[in-house]
């Protein structure tokens, strides 16, 4: 399919992911990423207050996550 990765493999069921980054280059880029992959990304939030929300408002099937977050970069 024009538009689709090469390398890309077609998945029964995509994941529902939110993802946490506090890089904003960084996060768009996973987004990209991962929805070319064929996931759905419910929320890409940038500190550990939003990811908080996020998961309790999408029940993501997985959350891909900074190790340190704002506003303390503790883990």
């Amino acid at each position: 399919m024009p538009g689709e990765h090469p390398h890309a493999q077609p998945r029964e069921q995509a994941l529902r992911i939110v993802l946490a980054e506090d890089g904003v280059l960084l996060r768009e880029g996973l987004v990209g990423l991962l929805t070319r992959f064929g996931h759905e990304v419910a929320a890409a939030v940038g500190d550990a207050e939003e990811l908080r929300t996020a998961v309790a408002d999408h029940d993501p099937d997985i959350v891909v996550t900074d190790v340190r977050m704002p506003p303390g970069h503790t883990r």
